[in-house]
């Protein structure tokens, strides 16, 4: 087996979400400025991913009580069954984002 890493290309890009970098990154900030944190960070989040034209401020929401500073020695990411069965029997390990 080999130690190599496949990359694919990122497959919705420019239509779920932008393909322009600065434009993405535009967009997050507005929907995470528009935010305010709870109390205490979350130690848990479920949160929207139907294409960020449809949930990018509801997912903000989310994502915005997550302190980036606080580690865990465990994390769970849930998938649906059709990610879950690309992620055990794709190669593919790395894919890029526009930003």
């Amino acid at each position: 087996m080999s130690n190599r890493v496949v990359c694919r290309e990122a497959s919705h890009a420019g239509s779920w979400y932008t393909a322009s970098g600065p434009q993405l990154n535009a967009q997050l900030e507005g929907w995470l400025s528009q935010v305010q944190s709870t109390k205490r960070p979350a130690r848990a989040i479920i949160a929207p991913h139907a294409g960020y034209t449809y949930c990018g401020s509801c997912a903000a929401h989310a994502y915005k009580q997550v302190d980036p500073s606080i580690t865990f020695s465990r994390s769970a990411l849930m998938l649906n069954i059709l990610s879950l069965y690309f992620f055990i029997y794709s190669p593919v390990r790395k894919i890029p984002f526009p930003i």
